[in-house]
């Protein structure tokens, strides 16, 4: 399994991304399938799922605008369109909530708003059309609130839970949540594929999301430094935070405090000897500063 996810990730790396300026890039297979969808006479309806999810894509980027949070790139792939962060992480899970929300809620209300053009008598002729626009968007709305990263459900979820276990922890814990959607559309793919009623799309969906497990697992160690970072000047941007106590011995390493700190508490640990005793209090603030500029590899007891 693992090989597999190394594989489809150097692919998606290495083939699928062809840059284009500065602020997008391609996959030649997206050329392929619009090739292929023009000579079997269904160019019409590739032009409705793709300028749907572009919409639905860029609900994301002026959501994020709007939010102080830019999103640098937009990466144009064989069966979606996905936006790329500047700093790669969001401080706020609130506004990553948001965000991340923004594309499922504009996918919805297209798809509401066309259903209600289409019982307009006068546009009958394009009944058709209209139809296939709401079923794309539908779809982008329910399959992007599956609970897996890197779709919409899989980041407002991880933002959820990033509130109390931080970006690191909450990262990890998506990871694995991730894996359990992922195997059910496999399984349903080969499970198609065994009835003799084949989707391609569906085992390109899984594929995608198999492969992004790799890169996600990849971000975590970036998404921990920048985290680290990032409490260094909380306190200094807000008035109040929740104080967490916590007690560990002087010889466990310090780098594994970073697990449990929190986007909204400020941690302050006792440190105790072998009898017990509190030989020392250690902030949340003195802990990252020893780790940064001293050594990761420090213990609680040398801070």
């Amino acid at each position: 399994m693992k090989k597999i996810k190394n594989t489809l990730s150097a692919l998606r790396n290495q083939l699928w991304l062809i840059p284009i300026g500065s602020h997008f890039a391609v996959s030649p297979l997206f050329f392929l399938l619009a090739a292929a969808s023009i000579l079997g006479g269904y160019g019409n309806l590739f032009f409705i799922a793709y300028t749907s999810a572009f919409l639905h894509e860029l609900s994301h980027v002026i959501s994020g605008k709007k939010l102080g949070v830019s999103i640098v790139r937009i990466e144009i792939l064989p069966f979606g369109i996905c936006g790329k962060l500047g700093a790669g992480f969001i401080k706020n899970p609130y506004k990553e909530a948001v965000i991340a929300a923004a594309g499922p809620a504009f996918s919805g209300a297209l798809a509401a708003l066309l259903y209600i053009i289409s019982k307009n008598p006068r546009l009958s002729a394009y009944s058709e059309v209209i139809d296939y626009g709401i079923k794309i968007n539908l779809s982008l709305m329910i399959l992007n609130l599956v609970p897996a990263l890197p779709l919409d459900g899989g980041r407002i979820l991880k933002a959820i839970i990033s509130i109390n276990l931080g970006a690191v922890r909450a990262s990890n814990l998506m990871l694995k949540i991730s894996r359990v959607p992922i195997i059910g559309i496999l399984l349903i793919s080969v499970w198609l594929l065994l009835t003799n009623d084949f989707n391609l799309s569906l085992i390109l969906i899984g594929a995608f999301l198999l492969g992004n497990l790799s890169i996600e697992q990849k971000n975590i160690s970036l998404i921990s430094l920048k985290e680290i970072l990032y409490y260094k000047t909380r306190l200094k941007r807000t008035e109040f935070c929740q104080v967490t106590r916590m007690a560990a011995h002087e010889s466990v390493p310090a780098r594994l405090f970073l697990r449990k700190l929190g986007c909204y508490k400020y941690h302050i640990i006792d440190v105790i000897d072998n009898d017990g005793k509190i030989i020392k209090t250690v902030t949340e603030g003195q802990l990252l500063n020893a780790l940064i500029n001293k050594s990761i590899r420090l213990s609680m007891g040398e801070i």
